[in-house]
Parts: C-alpha cells; structure tokens; sequence
C-alpha cells in the first residue's frame, strides 16, 4: 500500500483552515479520483465536474474528518457519494465525448497500435463489468486501496469488497481469455 508520508500533517494543518496544505492534499489525489470517475462514467467533462466537485465538499467536510483514519479512503468515498447524487440530478444526461487528440509520434509505431488495441480491448471488458465490481476493482487496481479501505469507500463490509474484486477479475480473465489465446472456465 502507498503511504504518504506528509498526508496526516497536511490534513490537520489543512483543518485548521491552512488552504495550501489542501491544494497539496488535492494536487496529489486529483488525478487517481479522476481516473476512477472516468473508469465509472467513461465522460471526461462528467468525471472532471465530479472531482472538482467531490474536492469542494471535501474542503467543506474536513472538520467531520477523523484523524487516524484513511483519508484518501474518505476522499474517495466523497467522490462515491458525488457520483450517486450526480446521477439523481440533471448531470446524469449523456454528455457527447469529444475524441480524443492524435498521440504524437512514437518510435515504434507496429508497438503502439498492439499496445492501444490491448488497452482498447480492456478498457472494453472493464466497461462491460457490473458497476459495483468496476468500482471495487479500480480502487484495488488503479488506486492501491486495501480491502478495508475499498469497503469504506463503497459502503460495504471488507468481505465483500473483496469478494467483489475477486469476481472483477475472474469475469475480465473470462472477457479477455480468448484475446490472450487462453480459455477460460
């Protein structure tokens, strides 16, 4: 697990009102909560208006925080919560993605189009996973979240975050079985 050594420190200084340490505390989680909107939402625009606004309601709720406890699980669990009431409100209409910029050069471009077509293929399985196990799986894969920490955020026991995780990647073994060459039970 990674252990940011500065983050209690910066918690109870950004409590005590001190605005720079939470810049700090955000510019070193916004992308991973980001990353794990989009990986729920698949908008760009959307998940940009969730992190932005689950950051604002963390700055808001930093007094109700305890200390001791995991804060990048609490960040995550606000940016859970965002994502649930985003959906009740005018935001869940579908948004139109714009595609994305032409990458740039690359030195070996027979490498790169079998590595997109392997992240394509991937990120297609992940889209095709129950919410629930996308949302476990992301937090273990992407973010490094423990089991306790994944429970937390998601509102569940740890047994069950890690039931959800294991079913996540036994389905994507299943999904990309045949693009591996390997079958699957």
């Amino acid at each position: 697990m990674e252990r940011w050594e500065e983050e209690p420190q910066l918690v109870l200084l950004a409590q005590a009102g001190d605005r720079q340490a939470f810049a700090t505390l955000a510019e070193h989680y916004w992308r991973r909560v980001f990353r794990w909107l989009y990986g729920l939402t698949h908008h760009t625009h959307l998940a940009e208006d969730l992190t932005q606004e689950a950051f604002l309601k963390a700055w808001r709720a930093l007094g109700s925080f305890q200390p001791g406890a995991s804060f990048r699980a609490w960040l995550f669990h606000i940016a859970r919560n965002c994502l649930i009431d985003g959906r009740r409100g005018p935001r869940s209409a579908t948004v139109q993605v714009l595609p994305q910029t032409v990458p740039a050069r690359e030195p070996d471009p027979g490498k790169a189009v079998l590595e997109r077509e392997g992240q394509a293929v991937l990120q297609e399985a992940c889209a095709r996973l129950p919410e629930h196990f996308r949302a476990a799986f992301f937090l273990w894969a992407h973010e490094d979240l423990s089991f306790a920490e994944i429970a937390q955020v998601l509102g569940t026991t740890e047994a069950t975050a890690r039931w959800r995780v294991f079913k996540a990647r036994l389905f994507l073994l299943k999904e990309l079985g045949s693009y591996l060459g390997k079958k699957m039970p």
